[in-house]
């Protein structure tokens, strides 16, 4: 196309100034046809900027140079300045020529940088293998065309089949250069080394035409692309190995703290339970204190069983295997059920309730809920006077159901504010109060399970505010059922 053009082009524009030639002067005819040259060099390249220097030559003698329509030129001067024309034309056709061809290799190397900055920036964000090589694939499916893409790690080698085979692989690794072959219909299946600082993380295939392979620029791109997927990979296997390793440690945590809190909070209260017992079997109790003995034992198992319980539920919570089963309800059912619970182990125990009027049903877990608040007002009891009330208070904050249990108690410490619903931690290290430190910790891993938020700070004048906030979404319409006629 850029031929025809600058053959056309010259032609025409030679007729069109023609009938001027009186009236313009040989040297800005010259340059008219120089600038020509130019803007065919930019718009097409070299060999069709050169066409258009010859051509522009010509129609300069035969339409410019007396004699008029002929090639013939009599006079020196005049072949002289044909000549030096078409030499300038074809000196300046050749610069801008080289000067195009920089500037377009500068924009697609600027284009290519662009592309690779944005890969890296999101296999930076890639914490599996399987994440990094899905971003690979579409990289390398846009930008290249390629097809079967495929990333052969070590492990996967004697296995492999197809355009990739053992030895091939193990080839490109001792190699460690791209290798190709041939497939079908012009197109190449390549294979290059996945090369990091530690080891090497296997081999990239992928199948790309063949004249993608025969360009230098495109396999130093594909080049740098696979040095980018190999540390990525190398940085997501770290990754996952420093994330078991957290895990294993986590669990050793657990376990010591389980065996720990076992030998010491439970031993001491089964010994005591024992003791009672003993006492009662050899008859050393006088009768009229049995019932108070008895008391004291149903009080002591009760509170060990809580325990156990604690510990169960927070070993299933920490290895996520609890589904929610979460049902549109009104709060005021887990609130009966609470205070029920309340009143069998607390019979004197006041418990006053603030319930908002303008409460939606909500879409919770109504079990685990109840566990919530069951923690929370056993603690408020436990750390508070017997003869000071626990409130209960429900409203709605905006989107929000807000539970506040407040006591009128000691406080909480201000070095134990940051760790307070952490495993195993209690609001005093050292206490006469029963208790492993679990109860919080449950209640924060089952309010965050619902989407919620659990806090803790001091009330004005005594005592400590656990407030729980939970999304009360967006609640069916339960239309009411008319009774028989």
């Amino acid at each position: 196309m850029g031929y025809f053009w600058g053959v056309l082009g010259t032609c025409l524009g030679s007729l069109l100034i023609s009938p001027l030639r009186n009236l313009v002067d040989l040297s800005n005819v010259a340059l008219l046809y120089v600038l020509a040259v130019v803007v065919m060099a930019v718009s097409f390249g070299r060999g069709p900027a050169v066409v258009t220097a010859l051509m522009a030559s010509l129609c300069y003698a035969y339409f410019f140079v007396p004699p008029h329509f002929s090639l013939a030129i009599t006079e020196g001067q005049y072949l002289l300045a044909a000549i030096i024309m078409l030499v300038v034309a074809l000196i300046v056709s050749h610069l801008t020529s080289r000067l195009k061809q920089h500037a377009d290799f500068t924009s697609r190397k600027s284009v290519e940088s662009t592309k690779l900055y944005e890969l890296t920036q999101e296999l930076a964000g890639a914490t599996t293998p399987d994440v990094v090589i899905e971003l690979a694939t579409q990289f390398l499916a846009a930008s290249f065309g390629a097809r079967q893409i495929r990333v052969y790690f070590p492990a996967d080698f004697e296995s492999a089949s197809g355009p990739a085979s053992p030895a091939l692989l193990k080839q490109c690794i001792e190699r460690h250069e791209l290798l190709s072959r041939p497939t079908s219909q012009g197109r190449f299946y390549a294979l290059i080394p996945l090369a990091a600082a530690s080891s090497s993380q296997g081999v990239l295939g992928f199948e790309v035409e063949s004249s993608t392979l025969g360009s230098q620029d495109a396999v130093e791109h594909i080049e740098t692309v696979a040095s980018i997927v190999a540390v990525a990979l190398e940085r997501s296997y770290f990754v996952e190995k420093a994330r078991q390793t957290e895990i294993k440690h986590a669990a050793e945590a657990l376990r010591s703290s389980i065996l720990s809190a076992l030998s010491h909070d439970l031993r001491t209260p089964l010994t005591a339970l024992v003791g009672m017992a003993e006492t009662i079997a050899l008859g050393k109790v006088p009768a009229d204190k049995q019932q108070q003995t008895l008391e004291a034992i149903r009080n002591q198992a009760v509170s060990i069983s809580q325990q156990m319980t604690n510990l169960l539920e927070m070993a299933k919570l920490s290895a996520g295997k609890f589904q929610l089963n979460l049902a549109w309800q009104p709060v005021e059912e887990v609130i009966g059920a609470t205070l029920q619970q309340v009143a069998t182990q607390w019979k004197n125990r006041a418990v006053t309730v603030d319930l908002a009027k303008d409460l939606p049903p909500i879409n919770i877990d109504a079990v685990l809920i109840e566990r919530v608040l069951w923690n929370l007002v056993e603690n408020a009891i436990k750390y508070s006077p017997a003869d000071t009330p626990v409130e209960m208070l429900f409203k709605r904050v905006d989107e929000e159901m807000e539970i506040a249990i407040c006591d009128s108690g000691t406080g909480i410490s201000s070095e134990n504010t940051e760790t307070l619903f952490e495993l195993f931690q209690r609001g005093k290290t050292e206490s006469e109060i029963p208790g492993i430190g679990l109860g919080l910790s449950i209640a924060k891993t089952i309010v965050e399970a619902h989407g919620g938020t659990i806090t803790a700070r001091n009330r004005d004048g005594c005592g400590s505010c656990f407030r729980v906030r939970l999304p009360l979404g967006n609640p069916p319409c339960f239309e009411q059922m008319d009774g028989p006629a």
